[in-house]
């Protein structure tokens, strides 16, 4: 229980730190007492519980069946861990964490532009984990950097970010990106265009950040309003990703991408990961490769990530350091 405890405690600071504090006030609660949760998470203690039993919460309360359970006052949230337990542990086993965060594309779009300039060929895009694929609509918003904007002038969603050290230059904020394809393998994909899978959206999203929320009603109002919706595959992407690259066009670079998944791998599979696609590279076809990978600050300091770009047949190279949800960026020239 001791550790199932100290889950709760860690991400109680996370909750506290990042602006949701009354899920900071239930999670140290349940640090000091985990015992009204193991009737729903059992003997899992892996660090992600919490965020899947207080999005089942949320979810209840979303859909009205336990409304007051956030309320702010543990008795009233456990109080509902009581009266719905057969829910609750039905979505704490099936729902893995949703972190559709669309912020991210501050991150992906430069990095785009940047492949693009490389080749100079439309793109065709296959995301890694995309839950509900709203990144893969990276074009379909609008962005205002220090430098420049980019995207649709009636954009639904308008996307700023906190440029620190090197900015985005405005040339490359200038080039065009055609995106002809969007694909993405996800274990458990959701159809964000339906009430459920908003609603599942949603509940992953803390009480109290109340940007985000908005955020996602424009992203998927946008998905909505878009004739072409991306394509979603459900499968493991290191078993689907092989056959996908195979059947790549010459014509167009593909690229393949990802935000925060890979970093949960195990090591071998990371590997196995980057295995298939330096395989697939050797055929000739364009290819290139964007994904995040931990970068320490150093001593003191939180650690940050960095986001890498392969366009084949060159090499890596940090384009960019970022923080997880996309809210501050360092472009690396």
């Amino acid at each position: 229980m001791s550790t199932l405890a100290d889950v709760f405690r860690g991400q109680a600071q996370h909750f506290e730190a990042l602006g949701s504090p009354v899920y900071a006030r239930l999670a140290e609660h349940l640090a000091d007492d985990p015992l009204p949760a193991l009737p729903l998470v059992g003997n899992d203690e892996r660090w992600d519980v919490p965020l899947r039993l207080f999005a089942a919460v949320h979810y209840l309360v979303l859909s009205g069946d336990a409304p007051d359970a956030l309320s702010g006052h543990f008795e009233d949230f456990a109080a509902a861990l009581v009266e719905h337990e057969d829910a609750l542990r039905a979505r704490v086993e099936t729902h893995g964490v949703q972190t559709n965060e669309v912020q991210r594309c501050t991150m992906l779009l430069p990095t785009f532009l940047a492949a693009t300039a490389a080749t100079g060929l439309p793109l065709e895009l296959i995301e890694l984990g995309p839950s509900a694929g709203l990144n893969l609509l990276v074009d379909r918003y609008r962005y205002r950097y220090a430098n420049g904007s980019f995207g649709p002038a009636d954009a639904l969603l308008e996307l700023t970010v906190e440029e620190r050290g090197e900015r985005v230059p405005a040339a490359v904020l200038e080039r065009e990106l055609v995106i002809r394809r969007r694909r993405g393998i996800d274990l458990a994909p959701v159809d964000a265009t339906t009430a459920d899978g908003y609603l599942l959206l949603r509940s992953f999203i803390w009480p109290g950040l109340d940007e985000r929320v908005a955020r996602l009603d424009a992203a998927v109002e946008t998905l909505r309003r878009t004739p072409e919706r991306p394509e979603l595959i459900a499968g493991d992407y290191t078993e689907v990703l092989p056959a996908l690259l195979a059947d790549r066009p010459a014509d167009a670079l593909t690229v393949v991408f990802e935000t925060f998944s890979t970093i949960y791998l195990p090591e071998v599979v990371a590997r196995q990961l980057a295995e298939a696609l330096e395989a697939a590279a050797g055929d000739g076809r364009p290819l290139a490769w964007a994904s995040v990978r931990r970068w320490e600050l150093g001593a003191g300091t939180d650690a940050a990530f960095e986001l890498e770009l392969r366009v084949w047949p060159g090499a890596e190279q940090v384009v960019a350091r970022v923080d997880p949800h996309g809210n501050t960026l360092d472009w690396r020239p």
